[in-house]
């Protein structure tokens, strides 16, 4: 029987803190076959990566591995090498593909050398030939005009061809193991797809092992043949795919399972009311934009069209979800909303208003009615503060608080409201996690009791169920406090269950505006199609021709006798 390639036992790793140990990985084990690929999944801080790390002994100076632990790689004993064996190993052997590309590049040399280096290094070739083999593997991976991008800079690529071109390096000297950490996490579905594909039509080719870390459910079931899921640092459960989807037995995985969004889920009968209502023009509009563009100049001639005179329309208490690829002009169309940047032209109306034509000191008051929540809950939040000061200073910028105590009391009514301890109101952000500062985030922007709130990617960076329970709690306090969003996302599934109609996106103009549940049941643009068709179903047993999807009309609100589907036909009419 020929051996694993890869045999993991009793994998613990401590870190140093001080005086003391730390156990982050406790007694871990898995295999690898050869030309297997096999899944570790769990939420953040599970010990997925470190564990990666160790197979690549490329774990710091105050980590410590188990006397008691076994890496095996080809049958040779990973622990005992020396640093000198592992970098032989290193590339060679096992290749990693780190998760965020454009800190694993050296941004001051160009891609073709940083692939050929790595050829030369352990393949002793000449400089010629490592940058003929350096073409050939950008050419495998996708990466088109070769000659012309061989001499490019990171910088000048996108987030998808970065991680090509860390596939690439991964690549490059035909390892028979590649570590994948997160390899998709921060792109667009669409460019996450093509990763995807390319890491099995690689597969194929190669016969290399794949060992994929992510928090994916979607990306495992139509990639991996095997599951470990990891919690806290240990494995609480492992099996083929189809077992760990269909019958999963610890209760850590059925959570994580249940976070995943239902694509098949109808909406609420309160999201159909709120509908028809559009519809059939009975509820009041909030913003009116009309012919919106935002320029950006490029050197001294050109012009980047980063929002391209877009109209839309939103309601009193909807949530208008936003949707498209990087780039698409999600982020600028959001910012320049609430003018944090100025517009190149067209009209933006809150409550009939036009906020283009407002002054420093009309905006500074409108603030109190808009409030944005940005992307990165890491960078979004001053390091230096308290969060009673960073939830606080909206509240002393617009004196809505009379004094110190009542101050601290709306502070912590504040954190009660999006589900925090009111202690937490004396820690620094670099003691939460993701989540949680997420929901100071959220807690920031409400501070000012706004009506309208532009969420930004506000999950993005987050775990599948602690997206989720950031869904539930934006659902929860629009209920509340009758607020209305623009929610800005690329996850297709998130924004169905959380968006009433959906826009989408296209190199800076709306191709697409419709309600949630039509646009995934009969997408109009190609675009559209384009970006449903590349999000991974979390089913094993999943094949392309079931991508239709079904609508339930058992529920179904009317107004006047009309049913949601009519009130549609006669507002499209109308228009």
């Amino acid at each position: 029987m020929q051996e694993k390639l890869l045999e993991v036992e009793n994998l613990r790793i401590s870190f140093s803190t001080g005086d003391s140990l730390l156990e982050v990985v406790s007694d871990v084990s898995f295999d690898i076959d050869h030309g297997q690929t096999i899944g570790i999944v769990g939420e953040s801080g599970s010990g997925k990566s470190v564990s990666a790390r160790a197979i690549m002994q490329l774990l710091g100076n105050n980590a410590e591995v188990g006397s008691e632990s076994v890496i095996k790689f080809n049958g040779e004993d990973i622990l005992s090498k020396s640093e000198k064996e592992m970098r032989r190993i290193r590339g060679n052997d096992i290749g990693m593909i780190f998760q965020d590309p454009m800190t694993s590049l050296n941004p001051t040399m160009k891609v073709g050398k940083q692939i050929s280096e790595t050829i030369r290094i352990h393949e002793n070739a000449s400089k010629k030939e490592a940058a003929a083999r350096a073409k050939e593997i950008m050419r495998l991976v996708g990466i088109p005009n070769v000659d012309e991008r061989f001499d490019q800079y990171p910088f000048e690529f996108s987030g998808g061809m970065r991680q090509r071109i860390i596939i690439a390096i991964a690549l490059a000297c035909s390892p028979k193991l590649l570590i994948a950490d997160e390899p998709t996490t921060a792109l667009d579905v669409t460019i996450q797809a093509q990763i995807l594909d390319l890491l099995k039509d690689i597969q194929e080719k190669t016969g290399t092992s794949i060992l994929l870390i992510t928090h994916d459910f979607g990306v495992v079931a139509n990639m991996c043949e095997k599951i470990v899921v990891m919690n806290q640092g240990r494995v609480v459960e492992s099996g083929t795919t189809s077992e760990i989807f269909t019958s999963p037995k610890e209760d850590y995985t059925k959570k994580l399972l249940a976070a995943i969004p239902n694509l098949h889920e109808e909406k609420s009968p309160e999201s159909k009311e709120k509908l028809i209502q559009i519809y059939s023009g009975t509820r009041e509009k909030l913003m009116e934009v009309n012919k919106l563009a935002k320029h950006f100049p490029i050197g001294r001639k050109n012009t980047l069209k980063a929002v391209d005179s877009i109209s839309f329309d939103i309601y009193k208490g909807e949530t208008l979800g936003l949707v498209g690829e990087s780039g698409s002009g999600k982020s600028t169309t959001g910012r320049t909303l609430l003018r944090l940047h100025e517009a190149t032209s067209g009209e933006t109306f809150f409550e009939g208003e036009d906020l283009n034509t407002y002054k420093k000191k009309q905006m500074k008051e409108m603030r109190k009615k808009v409030q944005f929540v940005f992307q990165d809950p890491y960078s979004s939040l001053n390091p230096r503060k308290k969060v009673e000061d960073i939830i606080g200073e909206a509240l002393d910028i617009h004196k809505l608080a009379k004094s110190k105590k009542l101050r601290r009391e709306r502070v912590e009514e504040l954190l009660t409201l999006v589900g925090l301890d009111k202690s937490f109101s004396q820690r620094f952000p670099h003691e939460f996690s993701g989540g949680q500062r997420q929901r100071i985030g959220i807690a920031r922007a409400l501070a000012v009791e706004p009506e309208f709130i532009v969420l930004d990617e506000p999950l993005s960076a987050l775990d599948a169920s602690v997206q989720l329970t950031i869904v539930d709690l934006l659902e929860e306090l629009q209920r509340k406090l009758n607020l209305t969003y623009l929610f800005i996302a690329h996850d297709l599934a998130t924004v169905k269950k959380l968006s009433d109609r959906v826009a989408v996106m296209y190199k800076g103009q709306i191709v697409e505006l419709t309600d949630s549940e039509e646009l995934f049941t009969n997408p109009m643009h190609n675009y559209t199609r384009k970006l449903l068709s590349a999000i991974p179903v979390p089913d094993p047993h999943y094949t392309a021709t079931d991508a239709s999807f079904s609508h339930d009309d058992s529920v179904e609100i009317s107004l006047e006798g009309q049913t949601l589907q009519e009130v549609k036909a006669n507002h499209w009419v109308m228009q």
